[in-house]
């Protein structure tokens, strides 16, 4: 009986660990061959993701299957990003070829759930690149983009001011942590935060930095955060973004984006269809197959069920009950939607 017992726990392990080990991502028809730049979720069940002709997909149960709302834009939609079930913003680039005496970017916002879209321009004279719009809470926000560029906005949505620029490269990422505390992430190896909302920015100190361009920036509580940027470097830091180290990738990829759900278990993406999995908070990363070669842009983790998008129509999704269970995680956070 004790043999017998033994055995099946034996067995029982290594169904479990086969399990876990066969977690994948599925490629989902999304019926769109659209260069796809963003994924964002308001909650379980409602998500939307955004691209390239103006392409906006919606889903209302979870992810399962997407719909392809009517077309309101022909540019491109990089951003997406809900405050509620109604009120929605999106940054949009015009095509540079014919931007005559337009400004390359612009925002598109609703107060229906997305029925209808009214267009905000960047007030000043901003002819610049946004690459980036980011809140804190639901009345200041800021933008980013090329040159060092950054904007404040107030609650109104209307009027943006232009912020003294912390650095001349371009921003490529950025994310606030709280009402007054962020990080911004770019060219030349930029890591830079701020304790003031974007009053003023400070330089963090960022170990083996070889001038990287740096394209996304995650921050999972008020002290720890990963960067990801060019060919395969991954930054972390513990203490709220004062101090970054390297960790060890083995892909020289240039990597566009990462999401942790907790403290140990995190994703990163790039191009040529390169995912990173660690369940040690990055010290070793493993890579995942993804069953696509083509360029990854967005990832996002909602609970246990997690999407990636990119070019191509490329949709891919985390099964759920996949996913290996984890005691010790928190609760997961919608990426940089605060």
């Amino acid at each position: 009986m004790r043999f017998v017992a033994k055995t099946l726990i034996i067995l029982l392990c290594l169904t479990c660990f086969q399990a876990v080990r066969g977690a994948s991502w599925v490629k989902q028809d999304a019926g769109t061959l659209a260069w796809l730049h963003d994924v964002y979720f308001l909650n379980e069940k409602k998500g939307w993701i955004v691209g390239s002709n103006g392409e906006f997909l919606f889903t209302g149960d979870g992810g399962r299957t997407w719909n392809k709302k009517k077309q309101f834009t022909e540019d491109t939609i990089r951003e997406v990003h809900f405050f509620d079930e109604k009120n929605g913003w999106l940054l949009c680039e015009r095509d540079i070829y014919s931007l005559g005496s337009d400004a390359p970017s612009y925002l598109l916002t609703t107060s229906d759930g997305g029925e209808t879209w009214n267009t905000v321009n960047f007030t000043g004279d901003v002819r610049k690149r946004i690459t980036r719009i980011f809140f804190a809470g639901t009345d200041f926000g800021l933008a980013i983009g090329e040159s060092g560029l950054i904007l404040s906005v107030q609650e109104s949505g209307s009027v943006w001011k232009r912020m003294p620029s912390p650095a001349p490269y371009l921003l490529n990422d950025g994310m606030f942590i709280n009402k007054e505390r962020g990080a911004i992430v770019g060219g030349g190896g930029t890591i830079l935060f701020t304790e003031d909302r974007g009053i003023t920015w400070k330089q963090s100190f960022v170990s083996s930095n070889a001038n990287t361009k740096l394209n996304s920036v995650f921050f999972l509580d008020e002290r720890m955060a990963w960067a990801v940027g060019a060919n395969g470097n991954i930054y972390q830091t513990i203490n709220g973004g004062r101090v970054w180290r390297k960790q060890t990738t083995d892909v020289s990829a240039n990597l566009t984006d990462i999401f942790f759900l907790d403290t140990a278990e995190g994703w990163a993406i790039g191009e040529n269809g390169t995912v990173l999995h660690s369940t040690t908070a990055g010290n070793v990363w493993t890579p995942s197959e993804s069953k696509v070669k083509h360029k990854l842009e967005k990832i996002l983790f909602v609970g246990k069920s997690g999407w990636i998008v990119g070019f191509g129509g490329t949709v891919l999704f985390y099964e759920a009950g996949n996913v290996p269970d984890n005691s010790a995680k928190t609760a997961p956070q919608i990426k940089r939607r605060n």
